[in-house]
């Protein structure tokens, strides 16, 4: 079994550290608005899906530097972007901190992200039903296809008609999602309760990758009551 094979699974780490969740927010709010980047790796600004795009997002971490002091505010959060999967530091290129907005309620918009390992946290995460869905795609590739996501029209790759649903073990945990073989989108039945997922974007050498393959892997092993594998149609 690779990662490939996985496509949603809690990860064997250690605990997230609990966070102030209101200086967190206060942060977020106000560093949000103003940040500029050169690039963007997410659907934010697309007109397309503006209407259904579910969070504030930010970039705590960017090119490999920290943005807005994080890791001075929020030290073992930031120190647990990577020590908690026994990375190194320089290892994360990047870390995308995605709070979902208070008065988004319904499915946002299906997609897949560009990130290659799919390594996610929720910093906490009270809508422990429903909160994700996934559709599993008909072909099990093993390159990250194009999935057309910011105008939803999926035609040239097809999916399965099921829709999957993950399980959450605890409000606060990190976890595994496949971008190659799946889609997802959010879920949100009860507005304004609180969720914020984290994106930990790696960059490095044949052995981070096997470290982390080897992650998911033992983690879909161990959690197998939690684990979603990829199956044909």
């Amino acid at each position: 079994m690779t990662p490939l094979d996985i496509l949603y699974t809690p990860l064997d780490t250690p605990p997230v550290p609990k966070t102030d969740i209101p200086k967190l927010l206060s942060w977020i709010e106000k560093h949000a608005v103003k940040q500029e980047l050169s690039v963007r790796y997410d659907a934010s600004e697309i007109k397309e899906v503006s209407n259904i795009y579910p969070w504030n997002i930010i970039y705590p971490r960017y090119e490999g530097k920290w943005n807005f002091d994080f890791d001075k505010e929020f030290p073992e959060l930031a120190e647990f972007f990577y020590s908690g999967y026994g990375i190194k530091e320089e290892d994360v290129y990047g870390v995308v901190l995605l709070p979902v907005k208070n008065e988004f309620a319904g499915v946002g918009f299906w997609h897949s992200d560009p990130d290659i390992h799919g390594i996610r946290l929720y910093i906490e995460n009270h809508e422990t039903e429903g909160f994700l869905l996934m559709k599993p795609t008909v072909t099990p590739y093993d390159e990250r296809p194009d999935f057309y996501e910011t105008n939803q029209d999926f035609s040239t790759t097809p999916l399965q008609d099921k829709v999957l649903t993950p399980k959450l073990q605890a409000y606060n945990q990190t976890f595994y999602l496949n971008n190659t073989r799946a889609i997802h989108a959010v879920n949100t039945i009860n507005p304004g309760t609180l969720r914020i997922a984290v994106i930990i974007v790696c960059l490095g050498d044949e052995n981070l990758d096997k470290h982390l393959d080897d992650l998911v892997v033992r983690s879909a092993e161990k959690f197998k009551d939690y684990a979603i594998l990829w199956e044909p149609q």
